[in-house]
C-alpha cells in the first residue's frame, strides 16, 4: 500500500516542524507515525527517508518554488481572491523575505531523492513518489465545508484551544466519512482526545503542527485518490502551485 506523508514545514529553520504519515488505499487510511520534533531538515528527512516506499506521496505546507523576488506569487493571489471571503487567503512568499527558504532546499532533496514534483498531468492512483505543495486553510473550507476558516493559530491561548478542538472534531466528523476515509484507530484516536488545557507554550504549538501535518498526510492521500477529478492546481509548476481539493459541486460535474 502506498504511504502518505505530511510535514507541516516550519518556515524559518529555528522552529519545529510535524510530520505525520498515513497507510492504506481507496478503502481507507490509518495513521502510522506522529512527530512533533522535526527541528532541522536533516531531521525532516530522516523521518521522510524511515516511511518511503516505492509509492509514496507527500503534501508539504510551505512554499516549494518561489521565483519572484517581490510580492506574491501568482497561487498566492489566486487563493486569495477564491478565498479571500473565508479568511482563507495565503501568505506571501518571495525571495526577499525568503532568500534561502528551507522549504525550497526540502523540495530540492526530495528531488535528489527521486521524488518528482506532483505533474499537471496525473491520473488517478498514480504510482510512484511524488511530492506537492498544500495550504491548509483552504483545504478546511472546501473539506469541511465552511464558509470560515477554524481560527487556531493566534493568541489568546484559550482561543488556540478552542480553535484546535474544533479542528480535530473537524477531522472526526467529516474525514473518517470522506472517500478515502480515515480510519480512527487507536492511535490517532488517542491523539485527537488528548486533553488540550494541559498543553500551553511549545507543547500547545506542537500538537498544532502535528495536527496539521496529519490533515497534509490525507490531503496527499485525497489527491492520489481523485487526482484531478476531485483536486486542483492553482498557480503552475514554473511560477509555483497549490493542490486544493474543489468545493464537491464543481468535482461532480
Amino acid at each position: 500500500m502506498p504511504s502518505f506523508i505530511g510535514i507541516d514545514l516550519a518556515w524559518r529553520s529555528e522552529k519545529h516542524s510535524g510530520g505525520a504519515v498515513l497507510h492504506g488505499d481507496q478503502d481507507g487510511l490509518v495513521v502510522r507515525e506522529f512527530s512533533n520534533c522535526l527541528k532541522t531538515l536533516e531531521d525532516i528527512k530522516a523521518f521522510v527517508g524511515r516511511n518511503t516506499y516505492a509509492n509514496t506521496v507527500i503534501a508539504i505546507d510551505a512554499p516549494l518554488i518561489i521565483k519572484n523576488k517581490v510580492g506574491q506569487r501568482p497561487c498566492e493571489t489566486e487563493i486569495g481572491r477564491r478565498f479571500g471571503a473565508a479568511d482563507a487567503s495565503a501568505h506571501s512568499s518571495n525571495l526577499t523575505l525568503y532568500p534561502n527558504a528551507h522549504s525550497i532546499h526540502l523540495a530540492k532533496d526530495l528531488e535528489g531523492q527521486g521524488f518528482l514534483h506532483c505533474p499537471e498531468k496525473h491520473t488517478r492512483h498514480m504510482p510512484g513518489k511524488w511530492f506537492f505543495e498544500v495550504y491548509s486553510h483552504p483545504a478546511h473550507v472546501v473539506l469541511f465545508r465552511r464558509t470560515k476558516i477554524i481560527k487556531y493559530k493566534k493568541p489568546p491561548v484559550a482561543s488556540r484551544r478552542r480553535g484546535l478542538s474544533e479542528f480535530r472534531q473537524n477531522i472526526k466528523i467529516h474525514l473518517s466519512t470522506s472517500d478515502p476515509p480515515l480510519i480512527i484507530n487507536s492511535a490517532l484516536s488517542a491523539f485527537l482526545e488528548e486533553p488540550l488545557e494541559e498543553l500551553r507554550g511549545t507543547a500547545l504549538k506542537q500538537y498544532e503542527d502535528v495536527l496539521d501535518a496529519t490533515f497534509c498526510a490525507y490531503l496527499a492521500a485525497y489527491f492520489w485518490a481523485w487526482s484531478y477529478s476531485r483536486n486542483e492546481m492553482i498557480g503552475d509548476l514554473e511560477s509555483g502551485y497549490i493542490i486544493n481539493p474543489l468545493p464537491k459541486l464543481k468535482a461532480d460535474r
